[in-house]
């Protein structure tokens, strides 16, 4: 009888204890869950002042990037609004090809796109002292009309004219916004990001300093919300075709209203 009751013991505390390292290891995975999340918080939230160049403000840019891009190449006869690299391309082929219509198609929105830088630093050496709005303003308000209009011109005929404006838009937000945290970055489109992103994963691993990996994760961010932007713009489009283009105008919508802060 006493040796079931000391073996009963043994087993009572040796399961007490196992329940104790449990709650220890639960613990401890809760303290490195708070700690991994106020690290993300850090990165991407925090120590921001200047609302034009918030990670916050960055990603919603970068939605819209991305949901452009994608809108004229699905909607608008293949042609790509930020990516001017890409229309040089086709460019080329097509007029190495003898197809001056199609060569047309593409150089009207290189142009543009050139025109729309020009009229960004207009904007910006008139206003950029302003003291009730800041001069990025300007460029998501005419972003946002203009986008509006957009979305009721039906796909067809209008289409090298509506690619037009759209790489206009896209070369005044790429012009309005050229920095996140600090950092040289774009919002309507991912190689620039892409290749410092790298070079600060590179910088970090070789000299094991954290501000890097912090760089990395931020660029790795914006290029990751411009590719959920342009699967939103997919989605969209095939419910709503043309009238998709509106989601872009409720995130700069959005984007515009925040930047009356002065600090986030």
């Amino acid at each position: 009888m006493i040796f079931w009751k000391n073996n009963f013991i043994n087993k009572y505390y040796k399961i007490k204890s196992l329940d104790k390292k449990y709650e220890v290891q639960k613990n401890k995975k809760g303290v490195k869950f708070l700690k991994m999340g106020k690290r993300i918080k850090k990165i991407f939230f925090n120590g921001e002042e200047y609302p034009p160049e918030t990670f916050r403000l960055g990603m919603m840019l970068c939605m819209v990037g991305g949901f452009m891009d994608a809108y004229t190449f699905v909607t608008r006869g293949k042609v790509l609004a930020n990516a001017q690299t890409g229309n040089i391309v086709y460019l080329a082929i097509n007029l190495q090809k003898g197809d001056f219509g199609k060569s047309f198609n593409y150089l009207m929105p290189i142009l543009v796109f050139t025109f729309g830088i020009l009229f960004t630093e207009f904007i910006r050496v008139k206003f950029e002292k302003h003291r009730i709005f800041r001069w990025q303003q300007i460029v998501i308000f005419f972003q946002v009309i203009i986008m509006f209009f957009i979305s009721f011109i039906p796909s067809g005929n209008w289409n090298i004219v509506v690619n037009m404006i759209m790489s206009f838009i896209a070369a005044i937000q790429y012009q309005g916004f050229r920095k996140i945290r600090g950092l040289a970055g774009a919002t309507t489109m991912c190689t620039g990001n892409l290749r410092s992103g790298m070079e600060n994963l590179f910088k970090y691993i070789n000299t094991e300093n954290k501000s890097y990996l912090q760089n990395f994760w931020i660029y790795l961010g914006l290029d990751g919300f411009f590719f959920v932007g342009a699967m939103l713009c997919v989605v969209l489009v095939k419910i709503y075709s043309i009238g998709a283009l509106l989601a872009c105008c409720i995130l700069l919508v959005a984007v515009f209203i925040i930047m009356f802060k002065e600090t986030i």
